[in-house]
C-alpha cells in the first residue's frame, strides 16, 4: 500500500515552486496597491459634485492677499502675517457682497513652521468666517520666481505687476521626486488639518501647475488618502499642464480666464460638456475682462467666480502686465478693486459689484444718461488723419483745420457683431479731434461710452482721460480720469482728441460721453 501522507516536493520543484510563489505574491501585492492607488485617485461622482454645488450659494468672491504682503510666503509667515489688515480687508470683500476668497499658502512657510502655519491659518479662517465668508486654500503653485524663502522678501520693483510672486514649492522641488516626501506630508498635514472643516469650501490643489504632472497626480493622490469634506480641482487653463487629465482628476471644474466675454463664454459652453460644477478661480483683468460685462454672465450660468485682487497693496497688480519700472499708476487699473484706504478705483463699478452681487437693490445703481453722442444712432462728424501728426496735437489750441472730416463710426464692417462704420479705415493708426460741449446742469460720474477695437487713449483739453488696451465687440462704459472729468464740468467748450491703434483682426472706434445728473438718481 502506498503512503498518502504529505506530499514532498523534489527539492528543484521546491525551488521552482517557491520562486513562483514569491513572484505571484510580488503581482498580488502590486495589484492591491494599484486598487488602492485607484481608490485614491478615484474623484467624486457626478452626482455628489452637484449635491455640493446645489449646496453652496453662488460663490463670488476675489483672489485674496492682504496689501501688506509682497507675496504668500509674507502673507502666511509669522513675522509679517497681518490679522488687523486681513481682518479690516476682508470686511471690505464682505461690504462687496463677497462669500468667498481664494487664498494662495506656500510650502516653505509650512517647511519652516508647520504647527505655527497650520495655527495662522485657522486664525485666518476664523476672520473670514465672521465676516461669512467661505476660502479655498492653494496648496502648490508653478507661477513666477522659483525659488521661495521664508524671512525678509524683497520689495516691490515700483511700477511692475506682481515683481516678488514666489512659487511653492519652486521647480528644484517639483522636479525631484525624490524630494516629494515632505511636499506629501505638507499636503496631508493640511488636508488633515482642515478637510472637514465647514469654513473651508475648496480645495484648489495646484494652481497653473506646468512643469509635473506626475506631482499633480501625487497631489490628488495624496489628497483623496485623506478624504476631505471639500472638492478637490486644479485649473484645466491658465497654462495648465495636461488639461484633459487634470479635468479627469477634478471633483470641480476649475479653469482661469483672461480674455474678452466671447472667449469666456466659449469656454464656459466647452467645460459644461463635462456636467460636473464651474469655478472661474482667476478672472478680470480690465479693460478685456471687467465687472459690467463678464460678472452677469457667471452669475446665470452659476459659474463660481474669483477676480484677482482686492485691495491695491505690495503685489502692485493694478499695473498691467509686463508693465516697466517705474511706471506711473495706469489710468485703467489691471486688477484690484480697491485702495488701501477702502476707496474704490471706480465707485460705480462698485455699486455695479454690490447690486450684482446682492449686497444692494437694484435701484441702487444710478441712472446714465448720454451727454455727449456716440455715432451708434446718427453719425457723428469728427476731424482726424491718418499720418502721425505733431506732439501737440492733443491740446485744445491746436490748429487740426488741414484734418479730413468724417463721419463716425471710424472702421471696417463686421455684420456678426453689428459694426458698421460710416467712414473706412484700414491703417494702423487713426488720430480724431472733436469739439464738444455737455448740456447745462450738474453731471455727477461722468465717463465714456466707447466700442473700439483696439488700443485707444483719449485726452479731454490736452488732459489724459482713459487709456484701453485690447477690444471690445460692443458699445461699453469706461471711467474718466477725475482730472479729465473736472475739466469737462467747466462751462464752454472742450476738445476731445482720441488715438487708436490697431494691431491684427478688426478695426472700429466710436465714443460718446455720459453722466448722471443728481435728479436722475433711482
Amino acid at each position: 500500500m502506498r503512503d498518502h501522507g504529505t506530499y514532498r516536493l523534489p527539492w528543484g520543484g521546491f525551488r521552482r515552486f517557491a520562486r513562483r510563489a514569491a513572484m505571484c505574491a510580488v503581482v498580488l501585492a502590486a495589484m492591491c496597491a494599484a486598487a488602492g492607488a485607484a481608490d485614491a485617485e478615484r474623484r467624486w461622482p457626478v452626482e455628489k459634485a452637484r449635491r455640493w454645488h446645489e449646496a453652496q450659494p453662488w460663490l463670488v468672491g476675489c483672489n485674496f492677499l492682504p496689501s501688506t504682503a509682497v507675496n504668500d510666503v509674507e502673507m502666511w509667515q509669522a513675522a509679517t502675517f497681518d490679522p488687523r489688515t486681513i481682518e479690516r480687508e476682508l470686511g471690505w470683500a464682505r461690504d462687496l457682497g463677497f462669500n468667498s476668497v481664494r487664498v494662495f499658502i506656500n510650502y516653505v512657510v509650512w517647511k519652516a513652521d508647520a504647527e505655527g502655519l497650520t495655527r495662522r491659518f485657522d486664525q485666518f479662517l476664523a476672520i473670514a468666517g465672521r465676516h461669512g465668508i467661505a476660502t479655498m486654500a492653494i496648496l502648490l503653485d508653478d507661477c513666477f520666481k522659483q525659488n521661495p524663502k521664508v524671512g525678509p522678501q524683497e520689495a516691490p520693483v515700483p511700477g511692475v505687476h506682481n515683481s516678488q510672486w514666489v512659487a511653492s514649492p519652486g521647480e528644484g522641488t517639483v522636479r525631484d521626486p525624490k524630494a516629494w516626501g515632505d511636499l506629501e506630508r505638507y499636503v496631508k498635514g493640511m488636508v488633515a488639518a482642515f478637510g472637514r472643516d465647514k469654513r473651508l469650501v475648496v480645495w484648489d490643489l495646484y494652481n497653473e501647475p506646468s512643469q509635473s504632472l506626475p506631482l499633480v497626480e501625487a497631489a490628488f493622490r495624496w489628497a483623496r488618502e485623506i478624504g476631505p469634506d471639500q472638492p478637490l480641482t486644479t485649473c484645466v487653463y491658465g497654462g495648465s499642464c495636461d488639461p484633459k487629465r487634470i479635468a479627469e482628476l477634478s471633483d470641480v471644474i476649475s479653469f482661469h480666464c483672461y480674455g474678452g466675454l466671447g472667449e469666456l463664454r466659449a469656454m464656459v459652453d466647452e467645460l459644461s460638456a463635462r456636467a460636473r460644477p464651474l469655478l472661474c478661480t482667476e478672472w478680470m483683468r480690465r479693460p478685456a475682462s471687467r465687472f459690467e460685462t463678464h460678472l452677469p454672465f457667471l452669475k446665470e450660468r452659476g459659474v463660481g467666480a474669483w477676480s484677482w485682487g482686492l485691495v491695491a497693496g505690495r503685489t502692485q497688480t493694478y499695473f498691467p502686465w509686463g508693465s516697466p519700472q517705474g511706471a506711473p499708476e495706469p489710468l485703467v487699473w489691471f486688477h484690484d478693486i480697491l485702495r488701501a484706504n477702502g476707496e474704490p478705483f471706480s465707485r460705480r463699478e462698485v455699486l455695479f459689484v454690490r447690486v450684482t452681487t446682492g449686497a444692494l437693490p437694484p435701484s441702487a445703481l444710478p441712472v446714465m444718461k448720454e451727454l455727449v453722442p456716440a455715432a451708434e444712432r446718427d453719425p457723428i462728424v469728427w476731424r482726424y488723419t491718418l499720418e502721425k501728426p505733431p506732439d501737440d496735437w492733443r491740446r485744445p489750441d491746436f490748429d487740426d483745420s488741414s484734418w479730413r472730416e468724417g463721419r463716425a463710426p471710424f472702421g471696417r464692417e463686421e455684420p456678426p457683431i453689428a459694426r458698421k462704420p460710416n467712414t473706412v479705415w484700414t491703417s494702423a493708426d487713426i488720430w480724431l479731434r472733436r469739439a464738444v460741449e455737455l448740456p447745462p446742469g450738474e453731471h455727477a460720474e461722468l465717463a465714456l461710452r466707447m466700442h473700439h477695437d483696439e488700443d485707444v487713449e483719449i485726452h479731454v483739453d490736452g488732459i489724459p482721460a482713459c487709456k484701453v488696451q485690447g477690444y471690445n465687440a460692443s458699445y461699453e462704459i469706461f471711467d474718466l480720469a477725475p482730472a479729465a472729468a473736472e475739466a469737462l464740468r467747466r462751462p464752454g467748450k472742450h476738445v476731445l482728441a482720441v488715438h487708436c491703434r490697431q494691431t491684427g483682426g478688426g478695426q472700429y472706434i466710436d465714443l460718446g460721453i455720459m453722466g448722471v445728473a443728481p435728479h436722475a438718481r433711482r
